[in-house]
């Protein structure tokens, strides 16, 4: 009897894992959201001034943080709209990682810990950048 709570813990921990995951890559308005978000806001980014200096302004950091408060305020909001706590989320996700390093869990680790990354932000912020402007470039020319 006492393995059915930990097959039942065990399940619990993986449907909150799975129920983000399918939140995170599959929901269309999330995407939409930052994809938005994304755009703009790029416009802030001086690309030429970081390839000739290498600096980043401090207006980027905090861009970066109202991103990052972004993320975090909806994938909280989802882990809530199902019943769960984000530190129900966050203990399930590593016991999943402990158990197999190198397994979904940790992979699914892995790239939510990159959204986090400031230099993976930066990158996003500058390609949306170039794109807009190769577009404004590409439009002012008809």
């Amino acid at each position: 009897m006492p393995s059915e709570g930990k097959d039942e813990e065990k399940s619990e921990e993986v449907n909150i894992i799975k129920a983000v995951g399918k939140f995170f890559y599959e929901d269309e308005a999330f995407g939409q959201t930052f994809e938005t978000w994304v755009n703009e806001n790029c416009s802030i980014i001086d690309d030429a001034e970081i390839e000739k200096t290498g600096l980043m302004k401090v207006e980027y950091t905090e861009l970066y943080e109202e991103y990052q408060r972004l993320f975090e305020g909806e994938i909280e909001g989802f882990i809530k709209s199902i019943g769960r706590t984000v530190e129900e989320f966050s203990s399930a996700l590593s016991v999943g990682v402990d158990a197999d390093p190198e397994g979904e869990d940790a992979i699914f680790a892995q790239i939510i810990t990159a959204t986090a990354d400031f230099d993976i932000f930066m990158q996003m912020m500058r390609e949306a950048k170039q794109s807009q402007d190769r577009l404004s470039s590409a439009s002012n020319r008809k």
